[in-house]
């Protein structure tokens, strides 16, 4: 019983070295093979090891918009990825789905949020509709891309 104490022990020290030395976080996105609803998305990620991107700042949004890019797969002028946020929790608001936070950061296009029902949010490039890598709430069931978000640590 005291080993695994110990271990215990161990492990939360290492969690908490990690972040007290973890000063610069470096995110990379993998965008899926194939386009699926936003669960499904969900569950890809996680199979990954990583999670829906949460794209909570300029700099993010522009890293996704450049890795959904540079798939090609935009040429055909209608284009999604699903994001980490939704609003099945809070029927009146986005958040996070893993951290429960509220949205801060946006991109909507105009006109959007548009509709209750539409509970999922992806980033969506159809120029004929007026979206140019902007985001959109879609509904849940829709196949777009996963893209998902796995983070690294930069030591100084």
């Amino acid at each position: 019983m005291f080993g695994a104490t110990s271990n215990s022990l161990k492990i939360v020290l290492i969690v908490l070295f990690y972040q007290l030395c973890c000063t610069h976080a470096q995110f990379n996105f993998h965008i899926a093979p194939y386009a699926t609803n936003w669960f499904e998305a969900s569950e890809y990620c996680h199979r990954m090891h990583s999670q829906l991107a949460i794209v909570d700042s300029e700099e993010k949004h522009n890293a996704v918009v450049d890795a959904a890019k540079a798939t090609g797969l935009h040429s055909s002028g209608y284009f999604g990825v699903w994001l980490g946020a939704t609003r099945l929790a809070r029927t009146d608001i986005f958040t996070w789905h893993n951290t429960g936070r509220i949205l801060e950061f946006t991109r909507w296009a105009p006109g959007e949020p548009s509709e209750y029902g539409e509970e999922c949010v992806m980033i969506a490039y159809w120029p004929s509709q007026g979206f140019y890598w902007t985001w959109n709430d879609a509904y849940c069931l829709e196949k777009y891309y996963a893209i998902c978000e796995f983070r690294s640590c930069i030591l100084d």
